[in-house]
Formats: structure tokens, sequence, C-alpha cells
């Protein structure tokens, strides 16, 4: 299997070599890649349990749950959540996910890709930004929840690079995705890495019309060395 990271290192100087006057950029999301969103998830499903008097919940741990699943349905299924009951407890996940308590428990780190944002960050003429399906109501917040954990790591991050979606994940996530790299080259950076946690953004980036040297990764990828699972990689490069 391939080193992903050995790879996104090696893209990264040759394409410095390369293009030495421009400026490089390598965009990552945020839920799933630089955090850890299981904690909250727990957390809530347990409030859905206390709030209505069930107990489908008691004994879910964020061990439990898969980091880079992406429907909460699945959750659903596994804690054997009557199928009449699905619907309310979807609803109730929609009102509260963006809570104060809940948006705080999301912010557990992934501390492997914040040092690998950093050291990025620390080389000459690259620069880190962020590219996420959270709503653009939640840029502020989330940036102050991200400066906060890099602190120590000689990283931040600004507003000018930081990329969200109108509505979030009731938009067409891809579609503000793309749109965001799109930006980012026309304002003259090069962006060299997307680095997601969601394997359809990756896939349907992959068949757009972007940039050669764009690498598209995911995460999990980044996360764990090739040994360290056996699930399918969804990573993919673009890049010569």
């Amino acid at each position: 299997m391939r080193d992903w990271t050995r790879a996104l290192l090696h893209h990264h100087d040759t394409t410095r070599r390369r293009f030495p006057q421009q400026r490089l950029l390598v965009l990552f999301d945020v839920d799933g890649t630089f955090l850890d969103m299981r904690l909250a998830l727990t957390e809530l499903l347990r409030a859905y349990d206390a709030a209505h008097a069930t107990a489908h919940f008691a004994r879910l741990a964020p061990a439990d749950i898969d980091p880079f699943g992406r429907t909460i349905e699945t959750v659903l299924e596994t804690c054997d959540v009557p199928a009449a009951e699905q619907p309310q407890v979807l609803s109730w996940h929609r009102r509260h996910r963006h809570a104060g308590d809940i948006l705080r428990m999301a912010h557990a780190p992934y501390r492997g890709l914040l040092a690998l944002a950093a050291w990025l960050h620390r080389q000459p003429g690259t620069r880190v930004g962020i590219n996420s399906a959270r709503p653009e109501f939640l840029r502020q917040d989330t940036l102050r929840g991200l400066n906060a954990l890099a602190i120590g790591y000689e990283l931040h991050f600004t507003d000018s690079l930081a990329w969200f979606t109108p509505q979030g994940w009731r938009d067409d996530v891809t579609a503000a995705k793309q749109a965001a790299l799109t930006l980012a080259q026309r304002r003259g950076d090069r962006v060299i890495a997307h680095i997601d946690s969601n394997a359809q953004v990756l896939a349907r980036l992959a068949a757009a019309d972007l940039d050669d040297d764009l690498m598209l990764l995911h995460s999990e990828d980044l996360l764990y060395p090739p040994h360290a699972t056996a699930t399918p990689r969804t990573s993919v490069t673009r890049a010569a």
C-alpha cells in the first residue's frame, strides 16, 4: 500500500522546485480531518435518551463509532433504534448538533494532521487553509477552536484562507469545495493538495475539471500508516 504522507511531502517538494515563484496552498477539511467528531455524537445521542426517557445509546462509546463513517443512520441501526423512531432521532440530531456544548466537544483533535499542517505551513512559499462542509455561520467558532488547538504548533488559521459552505451540510458540499479550489487558484495560489474525510466528495472532485497538480487525499490515509488498516484506500492522485 502507498504511504500517502510520504507521497504528499514528495509532491510538495517537487512542486516547490518546479514553481519556485508561486505560492503553494494545501487545503484541509475540518470534521474527520482535524477534529474527531465521535465524542460529540455520543454525547448528543445520550442527551436524546435523557430527553426522551429512552436507553438506546446507554452503552454507546466513542470508540464504537467509525470515525470515517458518513451517516448517523449506521449508528442508529447498530444501537437497534426502532425504525419508527429513527426519524425522530435524526430530527433531534439536526436541531441540536450545533449547540455550544456539543460544538465544544467536537473539538477533539487528530494531532497528527495538525502537526502535518504545521510542518507544511513552515515551509517556504507554502500556506495551509480550510475547505470545510461546515456552514458559514460556524466560521468564527471553528477558526477559534482550531487556533486554540494549534497553539504550540506554530500554526494559525486565517479568515482569508478558510472556505465554508453557505448553508452547510444541506448544500451541495462537493460544488462548494470545488468552488473554493477554483477561487484559491484565481487568487494566485497553486493548490497542490486537498485533504478530506468524505470519500464521495473526493471521488466527485477527482472527476471534475481541476488542475492536474492537485492531489486528493483521504484523511484516514494520512492518519494511519499503510499497515494499520485493511480497509480500501480512497486517496486519489491527479499529480504527475
